[in-house]
């Protein structure tokens, strides 16, 4: 005979009722997914509050989209800066350590001049002799501040048109240390009006996604528990806070440890073949903001592992038994699931996950599932 399934009823089971038929389930599915969606909506407009909020008093840290942009944007901005400043300390060594005479650097800039202004007429040598020329520079000084400097009476005339001897590579390598110290200069740039407008919206959106991210996964949990048993289900309260946990980790790793390290090694390739970046903002956010989703995604690998542990779908001697296997399968899914072809983002991803494989293995290992559960999931079964 069989059992009655009411006897095994959870009285705080959030998901009672869950029996339904394939029409039912769509409904649910329709009404998980806007319920997730208003939550997100609510998030994202309390950002843009915030946000307004922080702009109007000038608090640039307080707000959640405006922040965050520059969070996001902070490791590209800091490894372009880093790019040039060492480009410019390397400039340093072609300085001119001796000064040209005034005949000779006239001679050099005369053939320059009659080649069209081309280098390519002068040696290398004659290159460096010319970085050591002096170029004429008016410059119009205050006469009374030169007159109390050299303790003389203040004269009647308040300016003085000079000639001053200046050296170009000196200025512009000067310039070059100056920008990097006050980082004037912004790395990131737009081409088109809507860009900045469209660039923010998707930080927004980002940010929404990550502190709706609890209520986004309970709706995708809830659904999901629509489907299994009691006993099962019941998973779903154990697992639900540590698979927000995980996402929230992998995008704060992906932020703050890939992102710089993964910019740093794909600009070291600008740097071997001597190129300058030039990075729009549009496509840096694209993958700045794409990047962390799927790390806070691949992140829930050993959650995945130990719930289809506990269920007695795979055990750990099955994950073990396998593991060479999930290199190919973890391997092939960061080089589809990363935004950019490169080998370097594709194993900042494999690596973690790979590591994340095998602490869902050790975790298998060492609390599997009891019979108390098997028999509890046997006799729902039967009553069903």
């Amino acid at each position: 005979m069989a059992l009655s399934s009411n006897q095994f009823d959870d009285p705080e089971d959030i998901f009672k009722d869950s029996r339904m038929s394939f029409g039912d389930h769509i409904e649910e599915l329709r009404s998980r997914l806007v319920k997730a969606l208003v939550g997100l909506v609510i998030c994202m407009f309390i950002g843009f509050i915030l946000d307004s909020i922080g702009k109007s008093l000038e608090w640039d840290n307080f707000g959640v989209g405006r922040p965050m942009l520059r969070i996001i944007a902070d490791p590209v901005e800091t490894q372009v800066r880093d790019f040039y400043a060492q480009r410019t300390e390397k400039s340093r060594k072609k300085l001119p350590v001796e000064r040209t005479s005034v005949e000779e650097a006239k001679e050099l800039e005369k053939r320059v001049r009659e080649a069209g202004g081309s280098l390519l007429v002068l040696t290398q040598a004659e290159r460096e002799k010319l970085r050591g020329a002096p170029r004429d520079m008016p410059v119009i000084l205050p006469t009374e501040p030169l007159a109390k400097a050299l303790g003389l009476p203040a004269p009647a005339q308040k300016e003085v048109e000079l000639t001053a001897q200046v050296y170009p590579a000196q200025i512009n390598y000067m310039s070059g240390v100056g920008e990097g110290l006050l980082e004037t200069k912004q790395y990131l740039t737009t081409l088109s009006v809507q860009e900045a407008f469209m660039v923010y919206f998707k930080v927004s959106l980002l940010c929404g996604v990550v502190i709706a991210s609890p209520w986004i996964f309970y709706q995708i949990w809830a659904f999901v528990a629509a489907g299994l048993y009691p006993a099962e289900r019941a998973y779903v309260h154990k697992y639900l806070p540590a698979s927000v946990g995980l996402f929230i980790t992998g995008v704060l790793l992906c932020q703050f440890i890939v992102l710089p390290g993964a910019v740093r090694a794909l600009l070291a390739f600008n740097s071997w073949i001597e190129l300058d970046p030039e990075l729009r903002l549009n496509e840096w956010l694209g993958f700045a903001l794409i990047l962390p989703l799927v790390f806070g995604v691949s992140f829930q690998t050993p959650l995945v592992m130990v719930f289809l542990n506990r269920i007695g779908t795979f055990t750990a001697a099955d994950y073990w038994a396998k593991w060479r296997v999930a290199v190919i399968v973890l391997a092939f899914f960061s080089a589809i699931i990363t935004p950019t072809p490169d080998a370097v983002t594709m194993l900042y991803l494999f690596v973690p996950m790979f590591g994340l494989y095998m602490i869902g293995v050790g975790i298998c290992y060492a609390f599997p599932p009891s019979h108390e559960d098997a028999w509890a999931e046997s006799e729902e079964q039967v009553a069903v």
